[in-house]
């Protein structure tokens, strides 16, 4: 839930929209976002004129006494600084020690942020394969499931991030919509196979079209939330080509609130009860997927 709301807003939604979608957890999400946007205003300092000022005129009297020093030394070095091939990196490391000196460094190079949803390439879009070294599974860590007849989820795609930020790997699931009630506990069911990229892969990503369950005991159909249409995992697993990597990527409803002021039910990974194994997993095979 941190992971997803820190996505929505550097998106540019705002903390309290995003906090509105989980009312059972704002105490625990809200101190962290708050770290997180004092952090990231941070970086977006700007100094004052007169700082700017002081720093020129600090930089020019270090020029001058270096023009100074340059003039004193034995006709080698003085040749040597006449060349403009050798001044134009002396001024460069007198620049940079004057950087680190007054600690511009992390204003001027600040540090680098992880890489943000549609700024990483997309590798390669596999199509299905009965035979692929990859294999990709649904299950319900069982939470607030007992008080549905059925959650239907419709998934419309799946990413896989390679390495840290090398590129997405993206398809579209055979099976599109799972009855979260069918897969309850140590139960899976396979919705894609097929052959994608060897390597390290540090994050899984499933985009939901949409949810709809129905209540044991009304029978109504109720909307269950999401904290958005992109449900992300950060697991890290291996895929080689002559293994079949099963992963498990397990959903949880749960609810929040009370019978007093209204029951809630949302929609989200479980990531403890997510990851990857070396077996094909089967539709309801009952060998849910773990880290290696």
């Amino acid at each position: 839930m941190l992971d997803e709301c820190i996505d929505r807003i550097n998106r540019g939604e705002s903390l309290d929209a995003c906090l509105a979608d989980y009312p059972g957890y704002v105490e625990q999400l809200k101190p962290s976002l708050q770290a997180m946007l004092q952090t990231r205003g941070a970086y977006s300092f700007e100094p004052s004129a007169d700082a700017k000022r002081v720093a020129r005129q600090r930089f020019r009297a270090a020029l001058e006494t270096m023009e100074g020093r340059r003039a004193e030394r034995q006709p080698l070095l003085s040749w040597l600084f006449g060349r403009s091939k050798v001044w134009a990196p002396v001024v460069a490391v007198i620049l940079l020690g004057l950087i680190g000196y007054f600690g511009l460094g992390p204003l001027l190079f600040p540090p680098s942020t992880p890489p943000q949803p549609g700024t990483v390439p997309v590798l390669a879009s596999p199509e299905p394969d009965p035979e692929g070294n990859f294999v990709f599974l649904i299950s319900d860590d069982v939470n607030a499931i007992g008080d549905f007849e059925s959650v239907n989820v419709s998934i419309s795609t799946i990413g896989l991030l390679l390495g840290d930020a090398e590129g997405w790997v993206e398809f579209e699931p055979e099976v599109k919509e799972v009855d979260l009630a069918l897969v309850q506990g140590g139960l899976t069911e396979q919705i894609w196979r097929g052959d994608v990229p060897e390597g390290q892969y540090t994050k899984v990503v499933v985009h939901v079209a949409d949810v709809r369950g129905i209540l044991k005991e009304t029978g109504q159909e109720i909307e269950i939330k999401l904290p958005s249409q992109k449900l992300n995992i950060a697991k890290k697993f291996q895929v080689t080509a002559d293994t079949v990597t099963s992963f498990t990527y397990d959903l949880t409803v749960i609810a929040t609130g009370s019978p007093q002021s209204g029951i809630d039910y949302i929609l989200k990974p479980q990531v403890d009860q997510s990851g990857a194994d070396h077996k094909p997993g089967e539709p309801g095979g009952k060998a849910k997927g773990r880290d290696q």
